[in-house]
């Protein structure tokens, strides 16, 4: 019998660029890269938007959790079927607190798949763990507890602000013009944020002086982020699955085969940034504060080498700190965000020492903290900040990275200034949540199909 022709489908533009969705939801179909004087950068995505709600629904309520869980994969598939999975279309990832998973399902299903740490000392904890104030936070910081987040990417604006309207706003909405039939899931979930921002272009200094932010008038042209400097370098960001939980051997107990494998454990916060006191700074003293007190790159350089041979591991910070009693951001967290030795992935893959297995997806805002906010207050005054999205193994190696960005035993054994950890004494977190980033095939309810 032959099978029915779906006419609705004839002329299919999301299609026109054929595009095979990675297992994970982090990696990106599509992204370019250019070079920087001999090095390499990667393109991303200009606009971003962070949506962070609550069920809007009973925790023991299983049958609408059963319902949702088809209702968000037949929505985001609207969009996707509409917006094409590249920069030039839409990157949608969607991540899960631990609230999600302690209250909305059973924990005989969860302690059977959660992934879990085995880093020493945390053994056998969900590798999804709370989050917790590190030294150097300030005392009004706010631990979230998100049940879900929404991670939106594009070159275009527009295909945000149009996917926001269609999945969280009732009524009539469009995507691309296209009338939106089943995207809204808005009546399923309580929005408790909006975060927008961008990334690369300029921006932060066109968008801080358009706004006279003290201090963007100092922001060097072409800088990708407030502070200066290139944050997307390709050697300093993870390549393909690396920052999976069963990826790398040593961090948790996924493997290939488990439920979770492609999915990863990530950190959101929201940073605002002291432009006029990092500014202080000359280019030299920038420099050597964002990467460590070796680096020779000239003024005007951006994007200083980030290839594994120029990182630093901990016996070389050490004495960095000795020589110079100052240690750069960089190489506060390198022997912890990159691999120590050459090392065999699960899938068999050859990393050389130096390799960085830590993804950031980190952008700016002018938020002040955010757009839209149910449970702070938002100021009218623009911020210069950092919307910080960072994706690796797990929330306790995650833990150990942000605990060395603060270095309080350097600080202490040398008498280091708070102006010397890195740059550290510039930032202000306000807000803080981990989540799980489940692999794409799931990131619609995880776990609900086994009720």
């Amino acid at each position: 019998m032959t099978a029915t022709f779906d006419w609705a489908k004839v002329v299919d533009y999301a299609k026109r660029v054929p595009v095979d969705p990675p297992l994970t939801q982090y990696e990106l179909p599509g992204i370019t890269e250019e070079l920087h004087q001999d090095v390499p950068v990667a393109v991303v995505p200009l606009w971003h938007a962070v949506v962070t709600a609550r069920l809007a629904f009973a925790p023991d309520d299983l049958e609408t959790l059963r319902s949702a869980s088809h209702r968000l994969a037949v929505a985001l598939a609207e969009v996707e079927n509409v917006y094409p999975l590249q920069p030039g279309g839409i990157f949608i990832q969607v991540a899960y607190g631990a609230g999600y998973f302690r209250t909305r399902l059973p924990a005989s299903l969860t302690d059977e798949y959660m992934p879990k740490s085995t880093l020493p000392g945390s053994e056998g904890e969900w590798a999804l763990a709370d989050t917790v104030r590190f030294p150097m936070d300030p005392e009004d910081l706010v631990l979230e507890d998100n049940e879900i987040c929404f991670h939106f990417k594009s070159d275009y604006r527009d295909h945000i602000e149009n996917t926001i309207g269609a999945l969280f706003q009732p009524g009539m909405s469009f995507l691309n013009g296209i009338p939106a039939e089943n995207a809204y899931v808005g009546d399923l979930l309580t929005v408790t944020s909006i975060r927008r921002g961008f990334a690369g272009r300029n921006l932060p200094k066109l968008i801080g002086e358009r706004l006279r932010i003290p201090g963007a008038e100092k922001i060097p042209a072409g800088s990708m982020l407030f502070m200066g400097f290139t944050s997307s370098h390709v050697h300093g960001l993870a390549a393909g699955n690396l920052p999976s939980f069963e990826t790398l051997p040593g961090y948790t107990d996924q493997t290939p085969d488990s439920y979770f494998a492609h999915g990863t454990a990530m950190h959101l916060s929201h940073i605002a940034v002291d432009l006029e006191r990092w500014y202080q700074f000359s280019a030299r003293e920038r420099l050597v504060r964002t990467f460590h007190a070796r680096r020779t790159e000239a003024d005007e350089v951006l994007s200083p080498d980030q290839s594994p041979a120029s990182s630093t591991f901990k016996t070389e910070r050490d004495q960095h700190v000795r020589d110079y009693k100052l240690v750069g951001h960089n190489e506060q967290m390198q022997f912890l965000s990159r691999v120590g030795t050459d090392t065999t992935t699960a899938y068999g893959q050859k990393l050389v020492k130096g390799t960085v297995f830590f993804l950031r997806q980190d952008f700016n805002t002018v938020e002040n903290p955010f757009g839209i906010s149910t449970d702070a207050s938002v100021l009218a005054a623009p911020c210069p900040g950092v919307h910080f999205v960072g994706c690796g193994p797990s929330a306790q190696h995650f833990e150990l990275m942000r605990r060395e960005m603060d270095s309080q035993d350097l600080k202490a054994q040398y008498k280091l200034a708070d102006e010397d950890l890195g740059f550290t004494e510039m930032l202000t977190t306000t807000h803080r949540q981990n989540y799980l980033l489940p692999p794409r095939a799931r990131r619609s309810f995880p776990l609900v199909e086994l009720l």
